[in-house]
Parts: structure tokens; C-alpha cells; sequence
């Protein structure tokens, strides 16, 4: 039992034109996987997720005869759908983790199961509902969580924004409003820390948590974060948030030209329709954004029909135990 790692990561990369700095080591990585399949003659190739990497190797396992179960499937509803074909072509069985994803790929032919989203084991739906008074509430100080992404290159594209945002909303509220930022492990705090200690001097009531990010949201009152999983962290615990896309000019223009959903966020996508407002890009600055926050804490109202529609989002994503159903498809598959 266990697990023997045959080549070391970390190998994910954000961005288009980053990718370019990786292929080395992405050829290097795909070389010895294909090694230790001549090695130890699999019955089954089980592939999660990073699509750029795990499409060519569910070609290569098609071609050696060897059975593929792809968990956390390619996003090819939101861009590159000619990898549709691979997909139909080279997976023996794809185990989904967003409901709406199920029915677009059986579309197409694929066999397919939503298995429910992995952060369900981790968390429990809706714990923080009704145990917090609006954030609106005239006695209340509310926490805001700033969560600008585990990336440096998100950092670098979006903290500055979620600084200026904690300031202004500072000097229009005072101490009615405090700030929570949680460092991810994949960054180092120092730097981090040298960036917000300006604000830190002008009165903005901003601290660092170095806890889990999921302990951290649960003390929020809202949040502003950079668009990704946390959003549906957030559903879950029906935080009310507002998100974040930034990024690089040339990887935007890429972006519009290849994405083609009618919203950048996750929570948005699953609740078929947009619940949380979104700042992209252009939009994403501090005036706009305080706009939004100020909406929250002022309209108890409608802050409390986004934290519903936020639960209900949370109830579309299944029921904890996502990887024991897949771990069983998995065993189906050898047998």
C-alpha cells in the first residue's frame, strides 16, 4: 500500500503564456509516468484533474490497453471543447464534481457520474448560518476576509486591489470594519506581511492568519476573494462574498478570445445564474468594489437572500464522500 511518487511536483502553473516556461518539465514529468507504466503494468490508470498533462496519458493508457477513470474533469464546457474528443475518444469513465457538468458531457457520449465535490468531506454546509448577525447590523463590527488567491502571481494581480479596497472602506466606515488575510502554505508570509504593514500604520484594522484558509472564512462576515475553489468554500458556509478576476493584459486577451461562459465564478455557474456580483479585470477596482461591499453591509436584506441562495448552492454539490464513490468506480473498473 501507498504511494511511490515517480516524479516531484509542484508542476501547476496558472496562466497561458506561463505554461511556456514549464514544458520542459511538463515532457520530463509525462516521460516517467509513461516509464513506470513499462515498470508496473497497471489494471487501471486513475487521472485527476491538470488536463494538459493527464489528456495525453489518457491517449497513451488507450493506446496500451490500459483502463482510464478521469476524476475532476477538463473544463471544457468553458473553453478548448475540441478536448471533448480526447475525452470520449481515450476515458473509459469520468466521475464529475459539479452537477451541471454531468449532462453535457453525456451529450457527447461520455460515461459519466457526479460524484458530489470533495470539499464536502472537509466541510459542513451551512454551520455559520444563523449563528452571526448581519454585517449591516448597527452593533456589529464586521470582518471582511480578503483572500487574493495561493499563487505570486495572483497575489501580485490582485492584493494591491484588495489593500486599496480595505482602506477605503476604512476611512468610510472606521472600526465598523475589520480585515482578516489568510496566507496560503504555497506562499511566504514575510513578503506579504512588508505589503500590508502601510495599511496596518494607517489605521486599517488588518491582520494575517496563517490558519487554514476554511477556519479563517468561517469567522467572516463577507468576503472579497480572487475567483476559484474558495468561492464554493464560501457557498458552502453561505458566506456572501464578491470575486475577483485579474489577471495579466495578455493573458485576459487570450481569455475573452477562448472562455466562453456567461460567468467567470464557480458559485455563479453551479447556481445557473449570477448571484455574486463580479469585478473583472477593468471593473476590478477599489471604487467599484466598495460599491458592492457597501451594498452588503448596509442592505441586511439583501444580504441575507445571497447567503440563502449561497446554501442552496452548497446542496447542489452532493453529499460528502466524493472520493469513496470514486475509489468504487475505481474497484468496479478492475473487477
Amino acid at each position: 500500500m501507498g504511494v511511490e511518487m515517480v516524479y516531484p511536483p509542484p508542476l501547476n502553473v496558472v496562466g497561458f503564456i506561463e505554461v511556456a516556461f514549464k514544458i520542459s518539465r511538463l515532457f520530463k514529468a509525462y516521460q516517467k509516468v509513461k516509464e513506470a507504466w513499462d515498470d508496473h503494468k497497471p489494471d487501471l490508470i486513475i487521472l485527476i484533474d491538470y488536463p494538459d498533462m493527464n489528456l495525453r496519458l489518457a491517449k497513451a493508457a488507450n493506446k496500451a490497453k490500459i483502463p482510464v477513470l478521469y476524476y475532476i474533469s477538463p473544463q471544457v464546457w468553458a473553453w478548448r471543447s475540441r478536448r471533448i474528443k480526447s475525452i470520449s475518444r481515450y476515458v473509459d469513465r469520468l466521475a464529475v464534481i459539479l452537477p451541471f457538468e454531468v449532462e453535457f458531457y453525456k451529450s457527447y457520449g461520455v460515461e459519466v457520474e457526479f460524484v458530489g465535490h470533495p470539499l464536502l468531506d472537509r466541510m459542513e454546509i451551512g454551520t455559520r448560518q444563523g449563528e452571526t448577525p448581519s454585517p449591516g447590523h448597527p452593533q456589529g463590527q464586521a470582518l471582511i476576509g480578503l483572500f487574493p488567491g495561493s499563487r505570486p502571481a495572483e497575489i501580485k494581480a490582485i492584493l494591491p486591489t484588495l489593500l486599496e479596497t480595505a482602506a477605503g472602506l476604512t476611512r468610510q466606515y472606521g472600526q465598523r470594519v475589520r480585515f482578516i488575510l489568510p496566507v496560503a502554505g504555497t506562499l511566504e508570509s514575510r513578503p506579504i506581511q512588508d505589503k500590508i504593514r502601510p495599511y496596518q500604520d494607517r489605521g486599517v484594522l488588518l491582520e494575517l492568519a496563517s490558519e487554514d484558509s476554511r477556519k479563517t472564512l468561517g469567522q467572516c462576515h463577507l468576503a472579497i476573494m480572487a475567483s476559484g475553489t474558495v468561492t464554493l468554500e464560501a457557498a458552502i458556509l453561505g458566506i456572501p462574498m464578491l470575486i475577483i478576476y485579474k489577471v495579466s493584459p495578455v493573458n485576459y486577451w487570450i481569455a475573452r478570445h477562448l472562455i466562453d461562459v456567461p460567468n467567470i465564478g464557480l458559485v455563479n455557474l453551479v447556481a445557473g445564474k449570477k448571484i455574486i456580483p463580479e469585478y473583472v479585470q477593468g471593473e476590478a477596482v477599489p471604487e467599484t468594489i466598495m460599491e458592492g461591499v457597501k451594498r452588503y453591509l448596509e442592505d441586511p436584506g439583501y444580504y441575507q437572500n445571497v447567503r440563502n441562495e449561497l446554501l442552496k448552492v452548497g446542496e447542489k454539490l452532493g453529499q460528502p464522500g466524493a472520493s469513496l464513490r470514486v475509489a468504487q468506480l475505481a474497484r468496479e473498473m478492475m473487477h
